[in-house]
C-alpha cells in the first residue's frame, strides 16, 4: 500500500488498476493520484511482480476481490469515520464490483468492463507469436512494460463466469456509482448499455482506453468534479 498524504487526511481514494499492468495503471491511476493533492490516495498491486525473471502473475478474481476488501478494511482501521470513495479502471472496475464493499461514498469507473467473454481477448492475443494460451493450465502473455504475463487458469475459468451488469447494478444499490467511458477505446468494444440500474451515471469522454496524451487533462477535471462537488 502506498499513501502518498499524512494520516491526518480525512478523505481517502483507493485506486484499482486493471489487468496484466502495475498499481500505477501504465501511469493513469498515478497520474489521478498526484493531480488529487486534497486526499489520501492508496495504490496497490492485485499481482505478483518479479522483477529479476521479468514476469508479472495475474490472480484469479476471487483473489483480487479479497485483497481489495482487505485494503479497504485496513483503510478504514487506519482512518476511522474517513471519507472514502474509488477509482477503478478497465478491469479493476468489475473487481470492485464484484468486491462489493462496503461504506464507499462514490465509486468512479473509468472504461468499465461489460465483456467477460474470452472471444475478443484471445483473438488479440493468439494473433502475437510469442503468445502461449492454455485454459487449462499456465498461460503466457506477450510482454507489457517489460513484463511477460503468467496467467493461472482460474482467472480464466472465474472470467467467463461473472456477469458484469449483474455486479454493476448490485454495487450501485451500497455506492454512488459514476461510470466514464471512453470514446476511443481500441480494447473494449461497444456495448448496449441499457440493462444498467438507473442510478447508475455514464459519462463518456474523448479518449482511448487509457485515455492518454492530450485527453487525460480533461479527465482528471472531471475526476476533481465529480469528487469534489
Amino acid at each position: 500500500m502506498t499513501n502518498t498524504q499524512s494520516k491526518n487526511k480525512k478523505h481517502l481514494v483507493i485506486f484499482s488498476h486493471g489487468s496484466g499492468v502495475r498499481k500505477d495503471d501504465r501511469g493513469l491511476l498515478s497520474e489521478i493520484a498526484e493531480a488529487l493533492p486534497e486526499v489520501q490516495a492508496i495504490l496497490f498491486d492485485y499481482y505478483q511482480i518479479d522483477e529479476t525473471n521479468k514476469t508479472l502473475t495475474m490472480t484469479s478474481f476471487s483473489a483480487q476481490t479479497r485483497l481489495l476488501n482487505q485494503v479497504i478494511d485496513k483503510a478504514k482501521q487506519e482512518y476511522p469515520g474517513a471519507t472514502i470513495d474509488i477509482i477503478a479502471h478497465s478491469q479493476g472496475t468489475i473487481v470492485t464490483a464484484l468486491a462489493q464493499p462496503q461504506g464507499i461514498r462514490k465509486t468512479l469507473l473509468l472504461s468499465a468492463v461489460f465483456d467477460m467473454g474470452l472471444e475478443r481477448t484471445l483473438k488479440r492475443y493468439r494473433s502475437r507469436p510469442e503468445a502461449d494460451i492454455n485454459l487449462s493450465g499456465i498461460s503466457k502473455l506477450p510482454p507489457l512494460d517489460g513484463l511477460v504475463r503468467i496467467v493461472p487458469a482460474q482467472y480464466w475459468t472465474e472470467r467467463v463466469a461473472i456477469k458484469p451488469f449483474l455486479e454493476y447494478n448490485t454495487f450501485a444499490k451500497k455506492t454512488d456509482l459514476i461510470i466514464i467511458n471512453a470514446q476511443q477505446d481500441q480494447i473494449l468494444g461497444p456495448v448496449d448499455l441499457s440493462g444498467l440500474d438507473s442510478d447508475i451515471k455514464i459519462m463518456s469522454l474523448t479518449g482511448n482506453h487509457g485515455f492518454e496524451g492530450k485527453d487525460r487533462k480533461p479527465l482528471i477535471e472531471t475526476i476533481r468534479k465529480i469528487l469534489f462537488s
